[in-house]
């Protein structure tokens, strides 16, 4: 019996000890209302808002000529293979498998189950296609399960697909 009369004493104490923090803290901190809403919340939709035009690229052809394929494949073991392989015959991860990339159909890797914005995309894997991929994917390709924010860097993109390129039976001519 004394030791739960210890305990309730304890829980009261403590209840008590709070609500008198409360009130001390309350006196001394006078909060302050706005007199209207810091962020208006607006009650009807927006009206159509014409997009910005997106940021033109320079084409990466000029920089793959000098681009460095070891450095590309640093970037690539660093920034990419947490989500995809890019060995012959290797597995999908997170994302597809990149043997072979440069000039394949878009969505086509077996075995994978690709968004259906990146099915909706169409055609092959340029250059050009896999250096805005990589720039930013979720601008390339709205709807894209790539949750990757990009390389800015011209110059790390370009190693990366360096890296990429080789990397097929018969790689494909630098543009």
């Amino acid at each position: 019996m004394a030791n739960f009369n210890t305990v309730a004493g304890c829980i009261l104490a403590s209840a008590l000890f709070a609500m008198v923090v409360g009130k001390v803290s309350n006196a001394v901190v006078h909060p302050h209302k706005l007199d209207k809403p810091a962020l208006a919340v607006a009650d009807e939709a927006p009206t159509a808002v014409a997009a910005a035009p997106a940021a033109e690229l320079a084409p990466i052809g000029p920089q793959l000529a000098g681009a460095n394929v070891e450095a590309g494949k640093a970037l690539f073991q660093k920034q990419c293979f947490t989500c995809h392989t890019a060995d012959k015959g290797g597995a999908n991860k997170v994302g597809p498998n990149l043997w072979d990339i440069v000039g394949r159909k878009k969505a086509s890797h077996a075995g994978f189950s690709y968004s259906s914005a990146m099915q909706a995309k169409g055609g092959d894997w340029t250059y050009e296609d896999i250096n805005h991929m990589i720039l930013k994917p979720t601008a390339f390709v709205k709807g894209t399960k790539m949750a990757f924010a990009g390389l800015a860097k011209e110059k790390d993109r370009a190693n990366v697909i360096a890296y990429l390129r080789p990397l097929a039976d018969t790689p494909k001519p630098l543009p």
